[in-house]
């Protein structure tokens, strides 16, 4: 099993999110830019933790992300996806992987993947 470094940069983000709206009440990114400019990232140690752990005890690989300035942008337009999910794609292309877990419909668009469940 294997995830890439974008998706993990997501997941790690709305941990991050979640928690200071729990905590701050704040609502959007530039509030959460603020909360940790302020209280840095303590307050999110332990779900980081656990989203660590996670990869290790399934044993799930990070991939880096692969994809040129030029791939990226002519996937984002093709398929009329937003830069992070073009990304996504194309790292799964260059490991050719062909099949995503994902409730992410967008990807669907994308020929080469698919989509489960």
């Amino acid at each position: 099993m294997c995830t890439s470094l974008r998706t993990i940069e997501e997941a790690s983000y709305v941990l991050i999110r979640v928690k200071a709206a729990k905590l701050f009440d704040v609502k959007g990114i530039y509030d959460v830019k603020e909360v940790v400019r302020r209280h840095g990232l303590d307050f999110v140690k332990e779900e980081l933790k656990v989203l660590q752990s996670i990869i290790k005890d399934y044993d799930i690989r990070v991939l880096y992300d692969k994809a040129t300035l030029e791939e990226l942008h002519e996937v984002m337009k093709r398929y009329r996806l937003l830069p992070g999910d073009a990304l996504i794609a194309l790292t799964c292309k260059h490991y050719n992987i062909r099949r995503i877990l994902t409730f992410d419909e967008d990807f669907r668009r994308v020929p080469w993947l698919r989509v489960i469940p």
